[in-house]
């Protein structure tokens, strides 16, 4: 399942911008949380990750056939409440410097209609096809 219905990538800038909508029947709302459905931070953090990776491979030419995956998270903070029917809009920036080895830092910021959602602080790790995993 993807966490992003559009992920729009600027290069010149190290930034990217995922947006999700929150369908009210989506199945992860079912039991997070019953009579109250929030939109879990882990789904928030997916669509950074998501937008993160995206942006990545724009940047920087990609190991042959490879991936990049989550490797760290340093921070995930969600500010407020992501119902259904609301759209998450997350811009992510590569972190300042040159990645270290098939490691990259980035930032993320999600926001609905403007007002601040989650912010988070996080590392991808790029394998490539032929890695042992």
């Amino acid at each position: 399942m993807r966490f992003a219905d559009t992920i729009s990538v600027d290069p010149a800038t190290g930034t990217s911008r995922a947006v999700f909508f929150v369908d009210p029947s989506a199945d992860y709302l079912k039991d997070h949380f019953p009579g109250a459905p929030t939109l879990p931070g882990l789904v928030m953090l997916e669509s950074a990750v998501g937008a993160a990776a995206a942006l990545w491979a724009a940047i920087e030419t990609p190991v042959s056939g490879g991936s990049a995956t989550l490797a760290r998270v340093e921070r995930l903070q969600v500010v407020r409440r992501v119902v259904p029917g609301e759209t998450l809009v997350v811009e992510t920036t590569k972190e300042p410097g040159e990645a270290a080895g098939r490691t990259m830092n980035f930032t993320a910021r999600g926001t609905v209609s403007g007002d601040p959602a989650m912010r988070a602080r996080f590392s991808l790790r790029r394998f490539s096809d032929d890695d042992p995993r």
